[in-house]
């Protein structure tokens, strides 16, 4: 003892703490808050991400954008796996909100860590609202999408897969940069809308302004379509098996085809 109290006696500031040690010291006690056994993380993730959203006054991509990026940063911050991501989604966030940007969260929340052979389901039946954003920037694995009212799924994808087990609304597979959509169901207007690469099949029927502006990739739509199919279109191939409306053969640039008497036929 006589030598730690020489020790003190010659250097009195040993146990004085300095603003940084105190620093260390609150960051340890927010850490021992929050590892309690009654701290459920995803609770917290989710009563944020909703404050977030709700603060969106209306649907922008630069709303979307902002939104992704918390996701990616949600997820290096609270260390989430897959696991955690389905429970976020299918259990704790409809409890939370009813923003229609979550699709940009979720999409945020999965980007860095799935993997090609990863699948993640996301139940939109557990949801009052309409959703967008399902697949922003998707690079890999697969998202089964069960329910209704999605829009703006696969925008911008560059890879993987989204199924969506469905109806879709408008705007599926904008700026399509790679992999694969199906809807098993009908989807509305402007599927497809400057795509450069990549499928979009749509199991059911589809609407209006198929392909605006796309440049290259496949779509297919098994059943019927609306007007304005391939409407300056300037690559890629469109194939319409039911019905649809006139096509202007000067805008499009690509290739449409027709199911005529069992086989395809360019249009």
């Amino acid at each position: 003892m006589r030598t730690i109290r020489t020790l003190l006696e010659k250097n009195p500031d040993l146990l004085r703490f300095n603003s940084v040690e105190l620093a260390i010291i609150k960051k340890r006690q927010r850490y021992e808050e929050v590892i309690e056994d009654n701290f459920d993380k995803l609770e917290d993730i989710a009563k944020t991400a909703q404050d977030l959203i709700m603060r969106m006054q209306h649907w922008r991509l630069e709303a979307g954008e902002k939104v992704f990026e918390f996701g990616k940063a949600i997820t290096a911050e609270y260390d989430l796996d897959l696991t955690e991501i389905d429970r976020l989604f299918n259990v704790v966030l409809p409890k939370h909100s009813r923003g229609p940007l979550l699709g940009f969260f979720i999409s945020g929340t999965y980007h860095e860590i799935i993997g090609d052979d990863d699948v993640l389901f996301c139940d939109l039946s557990r949801y009052a609202g309409a959703i967008s954003g399902f697949g922003f920037k998707h690079p890999r694995g697969k998202i089964e999408i069960f329910g209704n009212r999605s829009f703006f799924l696969g925008l911008r994808m560059s890879g993987g897969e989204m199924e969506l087990r469905g109806h879709a609304a408008n705007h599926i597979g904008k700026h399509l940069q790679g992999g694969r959509i199906v809807i098993k169901g009908n989807a509305r207007n402007w599927i497809g809308h400057r795509m450069h690469a990549g499928s979009i099949t749509i199991e059911g029927n589809a609407g209006d302004i198929i392909g605006k502006g796309m440049t290259g990739g496949e779509i297919t739509v098994e059943g019927n379509a609306g007007g304005w199919v391939g409407d300056g279109m300037k690559n890629g191939i469109i194939r319409i098996k039911g019905e649809c409306g006139p096509i202007d053969d000067g805008s499009v640039g690509g290739e449409i085809f027709r199911w005529i008497a069992g086989r395809w036929e360019r249009i």
